[in-house]
């Protein structure tokens, strides 16, 4: 009797063991299910989310040159950001560049475009060229340039063809060193009733056109040149104070961002 109660036990203990195995196995199945379907569906989320990261950001790009849109489009990858690179009389910090740049960050992203900001400083297009200061961009090898070339530093003191040679000298270094360059010009700040500089800067207009590159008249959206009103948007040395670098900022985001 002791005997056949040993082997049932046994026996009840087997089953017990197998059962257990066999239900901690569904188990651990299932999980691993779960697990895997999370998985796909975190995959497929993020891979629908970079779809429509995309498509947002062409439709803001539809203003850019076609290239530059391929560039902002890849750039939804982290490892691709858009090499932008903004080269001028405007200093890094409390000109438009700030509000500018600030715009592109919400509304492509902070990713997407990686800017370097480097100020000529008082320099003119001559002591650009002179001392050679421009050939860094070559180093940066950038996919986008906006050059803001010292229009005001020049005027009255190189002459607006030496000016214009010298900005020939700096786009066909940039442009032969970097084939793929997306290469933009504007204009420094307007002044209120100047006589010579708006045509000069104007000859800076038809000769960045003619050279088939992009010209950003931001002076569009600023006060007549001959209207009073050009005195509110002016510091009292002729920079551009905090409303004229709002509209000027203004106007290369609708630029940039288009909605």
């Amino acid at each position: 009797m002791k005997k056949v109660l040993v082997i049932v036990t046994l026996i009840v203990c087997g089953a017990a063991i197998i059962l257990g195995n066999l239900h901690w196995n569904e188990k651990i199945s299932a999980q691993g299910e779960s697990t895997a379907t999370n998985i796909e569906q975190a995959d497929e989320n993020k891979k629908e989310e970079q779809v429509e990261s995309e498509s947002d950001n062409l439709v803001y790009a539809v203003n850019l040159p076609e290239k530059l849109q391929e560039k902002i489009k890849e750039a939804t990858d982290p490892d691709k950001p858009v090499k932008f690179v903004i080269f001028g009389t405007s200093e890094a910090e409390g000109t438009w560049i700030d509000s500018f740049t600030k715009e592109l960050a919400a509304n492509y992203g902070k990713e997407v475009f990686e800017i370097t900001v480097i100020s000529t400083g008082d320099n003119s297009t001559r002591e650009i060229v002179n001392e050679g200061t421009f050939e860094e961009i070559n180093q940066l090898n950038p996919d986008v340039l906006l050059f803001e070339p010292p229009m005001l530093k020049d005027n009255g003191n190189v002459g607006i063809s030496n000016t214009l040679s010298n900005l020939e000298k700096m786009f066909e270094s940039w442009q032969e060193v970097n084939k793929e360059l997306v290469l933009m010009v504007q204009p420094p700040n307007p002044l209120y009733a100047a006589t010579y500089y708006p045509s000069e800067v104007q000859q800076l207009q038809k000769f960045t056109e003619g050279n088939d590159l992009i010209y950003l008249n931001h002076w569009d959206n600023w006060p007549a040149l001959d209207d009073v009103k050009m005195k509110d948007y002016l510091t009292e040395d002729n920079k551009a104070n905090e409303k004229g670098y709002a509209i000027w900022a203004e106007y290369l985001t609708e630029y940039f961002v288009a909605k």
